[in-house]
């Protein structure tokens, strides 16, 4: 795999992880759970109160087929050994998928993706891409990856697709 490649996939897992991680916080929250954010071996703990007994559980999220890394497997083991709960919210890419989708403000992770200038040269993005079918105009990498998507041409550079993913799609169907 290509330089490039490994830093669009890694950007992709990125984006992608952080989604699920919102869509879990959101899930927890709307279901009477508290939450406090761990980062170290879990994404965070969630906590409810059911009559006299406070129910805690340490939760990592997953998005796609993602695997625990060698950290959370440890904190795992070690929570299991105390009888602790630990659980992986897993959010498949077909669920991601729809939940970008309907959810417009899933394209607002600005400054979520940082790129180290050494790799940037390799990227020919406008800070403002629009479609020239349905004249959909983004900002930023993160909304403009979502949005359009990027092509390698070949000769090591990547560009934005000129064509937003929709009008792609509904021109591949010839809609």
């Amino acid at each position: 795999m290509s330089k490039i490649n490994s830093i669009i996939q890694f950007t992709t897992n990125k984006i992608k992880g952080k989604i699920a991680e919102d869509l879990a916080k959101t899930d927890y929250l709307e279901n009477g759970f508290t939450l406090q954010k761990t980062g170290i071996g879990s994404d965070f703990i969630v906590m409810k109160k059911f009559g006299n007994t406070m129910y805690k559980e340490f939760v990592d999220v997953k998005s796609g087929n993602a695997q625990l890394s060698k950290k959370q497997k440890y904190t795992r083991s070690l929570l299991k050994k105390d009888n602790i709960p630990y659980s992986i919210y897993r959010v498949t890419d077909k669920y991601l998928e729809f939940q970008i989708k309907q959810n417009p403000q899933l394209y607002t992770y600005k400054q979520e993706i940082n790129f180290s200038p050494q790799f940037t040269k390799n990227f020919v993005i406008s800070d403002q891409t629009s479609c020239p079918n349905c004249k959909l105009t983004v900002n930023g990498f993160d909304s403009i990856f979502i949005n359009f998507g990027l092509r390698n041409m070949g000769n090591g550079s990547v560009r934005v697709q000129s064509w937003c993913k929709s009008c792609r799609n509904y021109s591949r169907r010839n809609i």
